[in-house]
């Protein structure tokens, strides 16, 4: 079967692509701030957008990431068969002008991986938007794992935001009932713990009248849900935490059996 029978999908890129980053010694995170797949090493950030073909919009896309990112590229999967063809030198020639990198998809046996067919412009060549780059390192820096599929569309993100109401909700699960200032003293986020309870675009939080909050079946249900995430929280103790949570002991946190998106 070729490449491009066996990607039916956009997110069927993610794995490989992934990998590759991976390899190279770069953190991955996807779907951040619009973006397929962000890759950093050390203060250095590339984008890369997927689609299962090379179109006006992928590149239309590619260059609006330009404003931001030190390197970008477009992921597809490799012709098959392959030809190095004037339609084809053509298409490396636009690349090159737009400044843009290409990584192509193949299939050997059944294992899909990704190879480099263009570098892209350097980072010295490109005017950067300081807010869009600052708000997807932030965006990115926060998230502890990488556990959305790029490409993927109507599925729920692991956000930052999200990620903060689930810490929330994993130190009421532990003490609940809690008041704001009861929860940022077991380590919930100093600044962000309010407008998160009082917002509750989840619906995982419910308050009494005494103004402490517990969990909701929905807050339960999500916990279970993200267990891989909630797994990496500092479990919680009758000591007060420092910010940020950390556990003097550093100890891990076990998952109950209890058992869309800013």
């Amino acid at each position: 079967m070729h490449t491009v029978e066996t990607i039916r999908l956009e997110k069927d890129l993610c794995e490989p692509l992934r990998n590759f980053w991976i390899a190279r010694g770069f953190d991955v995170r996807s779907e951040v701030n619009g973006c397929d797949m962000v890759a950093s090493r050390d203060d250095l950030f590339v984008v890369i957008e997927m689609k299962r073909h090379l179109s006006f919009d992928l590149l239309a896309q590619a260059v609006d990431r330009q404003r931001f990112a030190d390197h970008v590229y477009v992921a597809v999967p490799k012709p098959d068969p392959f030809r190095e063809d004037k339609t084809w030198k053509e298409k490396l020639r636009v690349l090159r002008r737009l400044g843009l990198g290409l990584l192509l998809v193949s299939k050997s046996g059944d294992v899909l991986f990704a190879e480099e067919a263009l570098l892209p412009m350097t980072p010295s060549e490109i005017s950067l938007s300081s807010p869009k780059r600052k708000s997807l390192e932030a965006e990115f820096r926060k998230r502890s794992l990488d556990l959305n599929v790029g490409g993927t569309r109507g599925v729920p993100l692991v956000t930052a935001y999200r990620e903060t109401a689930l810490r929330i909700a994993h130190i009421l699960r532990a003490k609940e009932p809690l008041s704001q200032k009861e929860l940022r003293e077991h380590g919930a986020d100093k600044k962000k713990t309010s407008g998160i309870l009082t917002a509750n675009h989840y619906g995982w939080f419910a308050r009494d009248e005494a103004k402490k909050y517990r969990l909701t079946a929905a807050g339960h249900d999500a916990l279970l849900q993200y267990a891989d995430l909630v797994r990496t929280f500092p479990s919680v103790t009758s000591e007060i935490l420092p910010q940020g949570g950390a556990s003097p002991k550093g100890e891990i946190s076990p998952v109950s059996d209890r058992g869309t998106s800013p």
